[in-house]
This record gives C-alpha cells, sequence and structure tokens, in this order.
C-alpha cells in the first residue's frame, strides 16, 4: 500500500457546533460541503476530504462499546482503487500483525473496511463506485 490519504475524519461531541466551527475557519462554499445524519464533509481540491463524525460513531467504527480513553479521535483513511486493492491491502494489514475491525463492505460510499495497525490506530479503506 502506497498511503494516500485522501480522508481525514475527526471524531466531535457536537456535530452542529463543530460544523460551525470548521465551516467559517475554512471558509467553504456550499457546495464543497456534503452533509449526513451522523456527519458533516468537507471537500477541498485534489480529492481532499475533512470529515466531522459524531466521537460515538467513531467508537462503534472501531469495535470499541463507547466513546472512552483510548478510543481514537479520527480516522484516517486511503483511497484504493479496486475493492479487490482494499481486499489485497487487509490481508497484508494482517500478516503485518494489525487487525481487521470490519471486512470489506458494500456501501453507497462504496466499497471500504476498517481495520488497525499495531498500536490501535484506524483507518479506513475505501474503492469508490464506479462513476456511471
Amino acid at each position: 500500500m502506497k498511503p494516500s490519504i485522501s480522508i481525514i475524519t475527526i471524531g466531535v461531541d457536537d456535530l452542529e457546533r463543530a460544523f460551525m466551527f470548521y465551516r467559517a475557519l475554512f471558509e467553504i462554499e456550499d457546495e464543497q460541503i456534503g452533509a449526513g445524519e451522523d456527519h458533516v464533509a468537507f471537500f477541498f481540491e485534489d480529492g481532499f476530504s475533512f470529515v466531522l463524525f459524531s466521537r460515538e460513531q467513531i467508537a462503534q467504527t472501531a469495535g470499541k462499546d463507547i466513546a472512552v480513553a483510548g478510543t481514537p479521535g479520527f480516522v484516517l483513511s486511503h483511497q484504493a482503487q479496486s475493492p479487490n486493492e482494499v481486499d489485497d491491502i487487509l490481508r497484508r494489514v494482517l500478516i503485518a500483525g494489525g487487525a481487521i475491525i470490519t471486512e470489506g463492505t458494500q456501501t453507497e460510499w462504496g466499497y471500504s473496511a476498517y481495520f488497525e495497525d499495531s498500536e490501535g490506530n484506524v483507518w479506513e479503506l475505501m474503492a469508490q463506485p464506479a462513476a456511471n
């Protein structure tokens, strides 16, 4: 895997408050913002995204029961070229001593999986769906 961090996701306690803060800080246009019930994404040039996600949701993603000390406050994301590449990277994660949190799964956002490195840091692997 050649690291290509295209998305940084941080955990927040108050999504609306964090959205207002980053919206003002980034001075970003409405067209560069996407939101769902549980997240807000800011889209920048060169395919980089900065995402706000509830701390509790990050805890669930990381396989933790609740958001306590040791629960990651962020997720590093790597944009893979295909679902096969996601699965290949997951195999290498295990060989290198990491752990798979969730196997590759097709979602509305693409094919994604989560793993943790040898120190418990959470990574997302994602292959976006092909453009129509």
